[in-house]
């Protein structure tokens, strides 16, 4: 399967799991520095980064910190919680939330393990405004 395919089909499956826990979910055009807008209750909840290997032997991948700065200034933009979402071959999707990874030292982030997605949504509760 080419990239760009392996890339298409693992946003459509994040985008569904918003949507099974409730959330709209919207994928965005290629141009966009983000990958999905999730809104609830007509607010934007989340602004989605999301990286994939489809190599067998992979266990880690990384990340351009840049890449995670555009996610991050645009979710603050609109007050939503930048999220990096990624996989592995045949794996759970795992995320984690940008401010996170940024902690960390390096022009490239190393995404591995984390939070599974499903656990970070049946555990989520937004900021009090």
């Amino acid at each position: 399967m080419h990239n760009y395919k392996r890339g298409y089909n693992f946003e459509i499956r994040v985008r569904d799991k918003f949507r099974e826990s409730g959330y709209e979910a919207e994928r965005k055009a290629a141009s966009a520095p983000y990958d999905l807008l999730i809104m609830k209750d007509g607010r934007i909840s989340f602004i989605i980064d999301a990286k994939k290997t489809g190599q067998k032997d992979k266990d880690h991948l990384y990340v351009d910190r840049k890449s995670i700065e555009s996610v991050k200034e645009e979710a603050e933009k609109i007050g939503s919680v930048p999220l990096i979402v990624y996989g592995f071959y045949r794996t759970p999707i795992y995320v984690k939330e940008a401010e996170e990874l940024l902690d960390r030292d390096g022009k490239h982030i190393r995404l591995e393990g984390g939070v599974k997605l499903d656990d970070f949504l049946e555990n989520y509760s937004p900021p009090k405004l």
